[in-house]
């Protein structure tokens, strides 16, 4: 059997983003080398710690060097766990006559493929995207996966990566070392938007800590 037929070039899926990425230089680098060594690195950690915008980010890196393309699954709205071999299909333009896919007929379309999917969100549909995660990799020797949870997949070969709110200056904080911690760098490039130009001087240092410190760290 030949390659699928995918309604549009193999290229991506990612979603464009409006904002510029901004920290997690550790947490990147760190991510990119689980995937070389693991075929399923999971993005672990609170809801809106920023897990989606970093897997996004480490897709967008590895894009040009995955043959078939890079493919986002978004799983935050879908409540049919029936459905996510078709969700998944669907993203990538693979259409059945039947209308519906399975998982084990999903991973027979991707078997000679070389893929990276980022399945997104996939904690409240946890079992089933575990075992569409452990199907797939089983199946199709060049696919990779790269999802987001607050929890872990729990299957063999999973590598987790727990992602930690952005860092937070002490009040204290030497004000020459304030744009080293990343929560500081976000709400500069934020706040540049608004304001251009916008720095943090002696005058608003306090209340840029104290933002910061409210929010925990949470982008």
């Amino acid at each position: 059997m030949g390659r699928p037929a995918m309604a549009r070039d193999a290229s991506s899926s990612l979603p464009a983003e409006l904002t510029a990425f901004v920290g997690r230089r550790h947490d990147r680098a760190e991510v990119r080398r689980l995937l070389s060594e693991s075929r399923l690195v999971t993005l672990t950690g609170l809801g809106g710690v920023g897990k989606t915008r970093l897997a996004l980010q480490v897709a967008s890196e590895l894009q040009r060097f995955v043959r078939d393309g890079v493919w986002f699954v978004p799983l935050g709205e879908l409540s049919d766990p029936r459905l996510i071999a078709d969700a998944t299909a669907a993203v990538l333009g693979i259409h059945d006559r039947s209308g519906q896919f399975g998982v084990i007929r999903l991973a027979e379309q991707l078997r000679r493929l070389e893929l990276l999917l980022v399945l997104d969100n996939c904690e409240h549909l946890i079992e089933d995207c575990a075992v569409l995660a452990d199907t797939l990799l089983r199946t199709c020797p060049r696919l990779r996966i790269l999802a987001t949870s607050r929890e872990a997949l729990r299957i063999g070969g999973e590598a987790i990566r727990p992602v930690a709110p952005l860092s937070v200056p002490d009040p204290a904080a030497d004000h020459g070392a304030l744009q080293d911690y990343e929560a500081v760098q976000l709400f500069v490039e934020r706040a540049s938007r608004v304001v251009p130009g916008f720095s943090v001087e002696e005058q608003n240092r306090a209340a840029v800590i104290g933002i910061c410190e409210h929010l925990e760290g949470i982008p």
